[in-house]
């Protein structure tokens, strides 16, 4: 877990239109591989949720992550869900969005603008007060692993929960959901300024000890670290997340499976 001492409100002002327009995405592209071929429907290109939907939940939770670098000073862009937690203030993102795999260096100047539309955050800039990633993550960069949270400051008196209400953090269920995978991408044909979403089953495992779970969705680059959401009986989960494709071009979405690793990272996160 790393403690950020960096000023709320200089961390909220870094990020101006221009800094937000500009962010790089944090994408993970790996070499080409073989992919396997869909066996359940889904819905293979990402659809644009409604604006008029951005307020509903659990749309609401949904939102992009800002970041700096701090070995380059290069600013990055990434999305990530709010949920339910004891402190009422956790994000759950991709690891790479928090911080460097296999260098132990977290991210500064990070800040979460949930329901984010056309450069503005219209609920607000949510400054961090800690970041958390995996052991594994932090020392390897294994993508397994790739898990991570950040817990944010309260703005105007209020939580993030409060603000903008928040999913359940679903751990160990099975591996055979419907997840809706919603993001922002902001690599080509996409711009960042929307929030996407794909509709899938599970198409593929990967290698890895939990295996992370591959769906059919053509998001690019700046949805990693956005919710794998799906619903139980009436009650929406985080069951996953936008983190690495095999090519750029791929169709294929992976998520390190959450098990008790994710868990972990976010019971960490949510007491903190």
């Amino acid at each position: 877990m790393k403690e950020v001492t960096q000023d709320p409100k200089a961390v909220a002002d870094y990020w101006t239109p221009e800094r937000m327009r500009t962010a790089k995405p944090a994408d993970i592209i790996l070499p080409e591989k073989k992919q396997p071929v869909s066996t359940r429907p889904g819905i293979l290109a990402a659809t644009a949720v409604p604006t008029g939907s951005y307020g509903t939940f659990p749309y609401s939770t949904i939102g992009k992550v800002f970041f700096t670098d701090p070995r380059t000073g290069s600013n990055y862009v990434c999305s990530g869900t709010a949920v339910q937690s004891q402190n009422g203030s956790t994000v759950d993102t991709a690891g790479h969005c928090v911080a460097a795999g296999g260098e132990n260096r977290y991210y500064t100047n990070w800040a979460f603008c949930p329901q984010y539309i056309d450069g503005s955050c219209p609920k607000g800039r949510w400054t961090a007060r800690r970041l958390l990633a995996d052991s594994v993550w932090l020392s390897s960069g294994a993508l397994y692993r790739d898990y991570g949270a950040a817990v944010v400051n309260t703005l105007n008196g209020q939580t993030l929960v409060a603000a903008v209400n928040g999913v359940q953090f679903g751990a160990n269920l099975s591996r055979t959901q419907t997840w809706y995978a919603l993001g922002y991408p902001a690599a080509s044909p996409f711009n960042g300024n929307r929030m996407y979403q794909c509709i899938s089953g599970r198409i593929a495992d990967d290698s890895g000890t939990p295996q992370p779970i591959g769906i059919s969705c053509n998001m690019t680059g700046g949805c990693s670290g956005g919710g794998w959401l799906i619903n139980v009986n009436g009650t929406w989960y985080v069951n996953g997340h936008n983190d690495y494709k095999y090519g750029a071009t791929s169709n294929n979405m992976y998520s390190p499976y959450y098990g008790n690793e994710a868990l972990n990272v976010y019971n960490t996160a949510q007491i903190a």
